[in-house]
């Protein structure tokens, strides 16, 4: 996964639930799993192709395109360097909030559990109900 690392396994156990292509069963049952196959589609655009491909896709982490310091580009000159810490840092709360929610609607049980190698508290699922 490419930001959250803490939620590793908890993304994992949910990315066991969405489909390959188009969206999850039941949306109307479903509407935070939706929403995180939305948000994880769009985080992948934002870290892999600078926004380039679901741009209007955005509002699903209800953010605007100007809000992200990304490439500029004006008559294929550079003008501005993407900010990819700052990027992290706007998008992982809005990112986590919405893997949260869609761990609550499922009804994954988690625990935390230390991480011996970061220091930090991993999120990890103990079952699923």
């Amino acid at each position: 996964m490419f930001i959250c690392q803490d939620l590793e396994q908890v993304y994992n156990a949910l990315d066991e639930m969405i489909p390959f292509e188009g969206p999850v069963r039941n949306v109307n049952k479903n509407k935070a799993l939706e929403r995180f196959r939305k948000a994880t589609n769009v985080v992948y655009d934002i870290f892999n192709n600078g926004l380039g491909n679901k741009g209007k896709s955005l509002k699903v982490l209800g953010l605007k395109k100007y809000e992200l310091p990304l490439e500029e580009y004006r008559g294929g000159e550079l003008l501005m360097r993407a900010n990819w810490e700052r990027i992290t840092e706007i998008v992982t709360p809005i990112y986590e909030k919405i893997l949260l929610e869609a761990v609550k609607e499922q009804g994954i049980q988690c625990e935390l559990i230390p991480n011996t190698q970061t220091g930090k508290l991993d999120l990890v699922p103990c079952q699923t109900s």
